[in-house]
Formats: C-alpha cells, sequence, structure tokens
C-alpha cells in the first residue's frame, strides 16, 4: 500500500517527464493506425508510390506494427520476434506486460510486402520519432538500427546460408524539430553502384536492401504533401474532430473509430503538455496536473487499459482518483 502512495503522487521533477512519456506513447499509438502509416509509407518507400492508400493499408501492412516492445539490442531482437511470432501477439496493448526495461526499444516496427507481384517481397519497415536533437549522430543510430535489423534476420526470415531471402530494410525517422538553421526536409539514403573499373553490374534488388529516410518538420510550411500530413497530426494541436476533419479532406483519410480514439487520446494529453508547460516552476501545480490529465482522460471515456498503459498508474489508483472524483471509468 505504501507503494501504491508514493506513485500516486508524484515528485515535482518527475511530473513533466512522466506526461512527456505518456504523449510520446499516444503519439506512437496513433503512428501505429493503419490510417495513419498509409500515407506515411505512399511517400517514403518509393515500391508503394504507385498504389492507392486503401491497397497499401489493406493489402502492403502485415497484421498490426509492434510499439516499443522489439529489443535494439545484439542477442534479444530475435528473441522477442520468435516470442511474438509464436504466440501470434502483435500490436498496441502488448506493451505493458512484455517490455524489456532497460533495453532500447524500436518505436514502431512491421512487416509489408508488394501485393500482386506474383512473389512475396517483404519490408521490415520501423519508424522513429523524435521530439529532441540528440547529442549524437541520428544518421549514426539509423544506420545502427537499419544493421540490426538485417542482421537479426538470420534463423527468423532466413535459415543457413539462404541470403536470398533476406528482406529489404526500411528505417524511417519523424523528427519533430528542426536542426539549427535548417527548414523541413525529407531525405533518403541508400546503396548505389558505382563502377571503378570495367562494366560490371548487378540487380539492383541484390545489394539494394537498406534505406534510411530522414524526415525534419518544422513549421516552416513547406507544401510538400508528408510534412503537411506530418505537421497536421502532431504539430498542429487540434481538437480529434478539427482534426479528423481535415485529414479527409486535406489527405483522402476517414478515420474510423480506433484512429479517432487514438487520436483524442493524443490530443487530450497534447493539452495537458500545454497546461504542463504553462505551470512550469510551480512543483505542486506540475504534481496536481498529471492527476487532471487522467481524470481529463476519464472524462473522454478512455478505456482503463489505455490510461493505466500511458501513465505508468495502476489500475485501482485511477478507479479510485475517479471515485474521489464521482467519475466512473470503463
Amino acid at each position: 500500500m505504501k507503494h501504491q502512495r508514493k506513485r500516486w503522487k508524484l515528485q515535482p521533477a518527475e511530473s513533466a517527464d512522466t506526461l512527456s512519456r505518456t504523449y510520446d506513447k499516444a503519439a506512437k499509438d496513433v503512428l501505429a493506425l493503419r490510417k495513419i502509416l498509409a500515407p506515411i509509407l505512399q511517400e517514403t518507400v518509393s515500391e508503394f508510390r504507385s498504389f492507392s492508400l486503401e491497397t497499401i493499408e489493406r493489402d502492403c501492412i502485415e497484421n498490426d506494427p509492434w510499439v516499443s516492445s522489439i529489443p535494439v539490442d545484439p542477442g534479444r531482437t530475435n528473441q522477442k520476434f520468435r516470442r511474438r511470432l509464436s504466440r501470434k501477439i502483435r500490436g498496441r496493448g502488448t506493451e505493458q506486460s512484455e517490455r524489456d526495461e532497460g533495453y532500447i526499444t524500436f518505436d514502431l516496427l512491421f512487416y509489408a510486402r508488394i501485393p500482386g507481384t506474383g512473389k512475396r517481397i517483404k519490408f521490415l519497415i520501423n519508424i522513429e520519432a523524435q521530439r529532441n536533437d540528440p547529442s549524437y549522430s541520428l544518421y549514426k543510430r539509423a544506420h545502427f538500427y537499419a544493421s540490426r535489423l538485417i542482421s537479426s534476420q538470420k534463423d527468423r526470415d532466413f535459415v543457413g546460408q539462404d541470403y536470398d531471402s533476406i528482406c529489404k530494410v526500411y528505417t524511417i525517422w519523424l523528427c519533430f524539430y528542426l536542426p539549427e538553421g535548417e527548414k523541413s526536409s525529407v531525405t533518403h539514403y541508400e546503396m548505389r553502384e558505382v563502377n571503378d573499373v570495367g562494366e560490371h553490374h548487378e540487380a539492383k534488388s541484390t545489394y539494394d536492401l537498406v534505406n534510411i529516410t530522414m524526415v525534419y518538420v518544422g513549421n516552416d510550411e513547406n507544401p510538400a504533401k508528408l510534412l503537411r500530413f506530418l505537421r497536421l497530426i502532431f504539430l498542429s494541436r487540434l481538437t480529434e474532430e478539427a482534426l479528423a476533419q481535415k485529414l479527409k479532406e486535406e489527405f483522402g483519410v476517414e478515420a474510423d473509430e480506433d484512429s479517432q480514439k487514438e487520436m483524442k487520446n493524443m490530443c487530450n494529453l497534447s493539452e495537458g503538455l500545454k497546461e504542463e508547460g504553462r505551470a512550469e516552476g510551480r512543483a505542486e501545480g506540475r504534481a496536481e496536473i498529471s492527476a487532471k490529465i487522467i481524470l481529463n482522460l476519464i472524462k473522454e471515456h478512455s478505456h482503463l487499459d489505455f490510461i493505466e498503459r500511458v501513465s505508468g498508474w495502476t489500475a485501482d489508483q485511477i478507479r479510485a482518483l475517479a471515485q474521489k472524483n464521482g467519475l466512473a471509468v470503463e
């Protein structure tokens, strides 16, 4: 009981960090939605550009993405992959019970394929969301992640010397900040063939195995479709109703019930981030706001499992908070 009380009232320094982590988790859940993934893949994966959003959503994305649950560390990526594949557990709702504490995980990881080719060509696609400029080279980290996604395929996607079965890897980095002096941009890094001597040529499919895409999203109003799409969802701070309307009008993306629910959670949390920022420097205020955000989620009929998953509060703590404020949690 004492342990629960300690978690119940967050320390001032923890409050902002907890709320920020909660928002990041909700943002990843939004990214994991097929309705949101399809436009991103259409603009970043060259093999998908000729397909409609409906085809990408229905036929290209395999199952649901793993969200923050597959470790990057050598020796652990395949371990978790095999556990998930054998149990056929995919997607949101699995992170809390199977998370590898202390290990770096891929933000979003999923398989995709090109339909109608007669051959099942798979891509292992990783999408990472960054809100701050790190102290190290993000590009080198992207190369490391891509290399891990290639090497970890052994004994999972191919065995022995069947190297022809290696899947192409895309690692897409969505950076919601701009490096100093730069504007919004989308840049691809991939392998190419260079002949120094002679004219030997290899089929592109044999060496075109890694694509790193860096997307920097700012408020500089760049008209590129992908940048407008990402700004609308993650930087506009619209209500979920206004967001759903603009997605439909500007991008032909009609949010279903699941999409609206996840976007509502994210929008509510983004309001909390703004409120948290205004209250910075007031220790008690920051601690109280964390409870207010959970109350706001309860009032918006967010489910108990979602609130528990993203807030770090236990189900008993959330129910007690709801009861104390005359509310019921689903």
